[in-house]
């Protein structure tokens, strides 16, 4: 019972606090949604009946969640947010129900258990209906006394319903004067008995019904039996081929490109630097993604001959992906910054991380528990980028590149940014430093973006700020 008021209090935390953000925009969600999202992972660890979650070992997946939900409360850039909103419940969906497995180290992950995991987003549809009925005996009143007043109220309603939608308006089309009088009674009931006042209920009792559902699916932890990461032997010749194929392949294109992989500038014509650079950069990530596939399958799982060629094979992956990130490198030097090219970079990182993990293993010759692996690191590396200051990174390195001789660097494409840097370009906005546009030379006016974001914090309410708001608000 504790649990649905719980359930209950979190659903009406939402409609008072976070009701219609979506009209407001992205940035109306500041402390409310992180308070909202805490008090949701609250509830979920209930779901451990047998132990606490908020012990030392289940840090390493709970530090990330809490990262990601405290981003909230600190910035505005509203491309992170975004992205929380679509990323957050399958990390959340992952990380509690691998933390609520029994004996969880000894479970290797393979493919499967990574889909069942995430499979469990799912899994409250399967509850709705046993939610529903907890739901409606809290609700319920019993006793005869009960049911008249059920039976009053109902009455009520459906008299008000058939007054306020019917009756009233067809007498006051006939008399003006009884229009007149009643008018202010039907303003105040329309008042009480609004279209938002409906839609809050059925979100309120929508919400409560959900999350107890999540409580009553998730309680039950995951059974999965005990996984060994049993080798099984797989054709040496098929995969040998297959391997030393595709090395050759790698190696014929480091040797055709031996004298452009390390570039030592960009084409002048932007439309042959995207070819360059952009799509370059999204066959790399469609080769890392086969690399991966070619590796899960082989690993150690072959002759030694071939397990050879895996190390070979790895290392020129490695070489494929260090052209691309230089080539990155140059475009971002040479054009600054964007949320597209900053996540860009970010993706490149991580899978170089990747392929210097896989070629230890390879020497090593230990454990390969590549899902693991992949999941945490992606889970850590995505709650570490949401929490730093990317804005602040982007317009600065930008401001740097931008004093450079023949940059083609255009700083009023900062105006994407969001007011995580209203206080530097408010206080630096008429300096030559950003008065200045150093690609053509040209003025830059930054007064209406500058009013636009001072806008967009004055109409917030106290909890949709967040904390770079208020230290901008407090500097005034």
């Amino acid at each position: 019972m504790k649990k649905l008021v719980f359930a209950l209090l979190i659903s009406l935390f939402w409609v008072i606090f976070l009701w219609n953000f979506w009209e407001k925009d992205i940035y109306a969600l500041g402390f409310n949604l992180t308070i909202w999202l805490l008090l949701i992972l609250a509830f979920l660890a209930k779901c451990v009946e047998k132990e606490n979650l908020w012990q030392r070992k289940n840090f390493v997946l709970l530090i990330p969640l809490l990262l990601i939900i405290f981003s909230y409360a600190i910035y505005d850039n509203a491309f992170i947010k975004v992205m929380n909103i679509l990323i957050f419940p399958v990390l959340l969906t992952i990380s509690l129900n691998y933390l609520l497995l029994e004996k969880r180290q000894e479970k290797f992950w393979s493919l499967t258990l990574l889909v069942r995991l995430i499979g469990r987003i799912l899994t409250p549809l399967s509850k709705l209906a046993s939610a529903g009925k907890s739901l409606h005996q809290i609700l319920r009143i019993k006793s005869t006394k009960g049911k008249t007043l059920r039976r009053i109220i109902l009455g009520l309603v459906v008299f008000l319903i058939l007054a306020m939608g019917l009756v009233i308006p067809l007498l006051s089309s006939v008399d003006a004067l009884f229009e007149q009088k009643l008018s202010g009674i039907i303003i105040f009931f329309e008042n009480i008995i609004s279209l938002e006042i409906i839609f809050k209920i059925i979100i309120f009792y929508a919400l409560a019904l959900l999350l107890y559902a999540v409580f009553l699916a998730w309680s039950k932890p995951l059974e999965i039996p005990a996984e060994k990461n049993i080798k099984k032997e797989t054709d040496s010749i098929v995969l040998g081929i297959v391997i030393g194929g595709t090395l050759l392949l790698y190696l014929l294109f480091l040797w055709i490109q031996f004298e452009r992989i390390w570039v030592t500038g960009l084409p002048i014509e932007f439309k042959e630097v995207e070819v360059l650079v952009k799509s370059g950069f999204w066959q790399m990530l469609a080769l890392s993604i086969i690399n991966i596939a070619i590796f899960f399958f082989s690993y150690q799982r072959t002759h030694k001959i071939v397990q050879g060629i895996l190390s070979i094979f790895t290392i020129s992956s490695l070489l494929l992906l260090s052209s691309s990130a230089y080539r990155m490198f140059l475009y971002v030097t040479s054009y600054g910054l964007s949320y597209e090219k900053f996540f860009a970079s970010y993706t490149i990182i991580f899978c170089i991380i990747m392929f210097i993990y896989l070629l230890i293993k390879v020497i090593t010759r230990t454990r390969l528990n590549i899902f693991k692996f992949l999941t945490f690191l992606f889970i850590w590396m995505y709650a570490i980028v949401s929490i730093l200051p990317s804005e602040q990174f982007i317009l600065r390195t930008n401001i740097a590149l931008a004093q450079k001789e023949n940059s083609r660097i255009d700083l009023f494409e900062s105006r994407m940014l969001s007011a995580d840097v209203l206080s530097y370009i408010d206080k630096y906005g008429t300096s030559d430093l950003l008065k200045i546009n150093h690609k053509d030379g040209s003025q830059i006016d930054w007064s209406p973006w500058i009013a636009e974001r001072k806008k967009i914090i004055a109409e917030k309410k106290w909890y949709e700020l967040n904390l770079v708001n208020v230290l901008y608000l407090l500097k005034r």
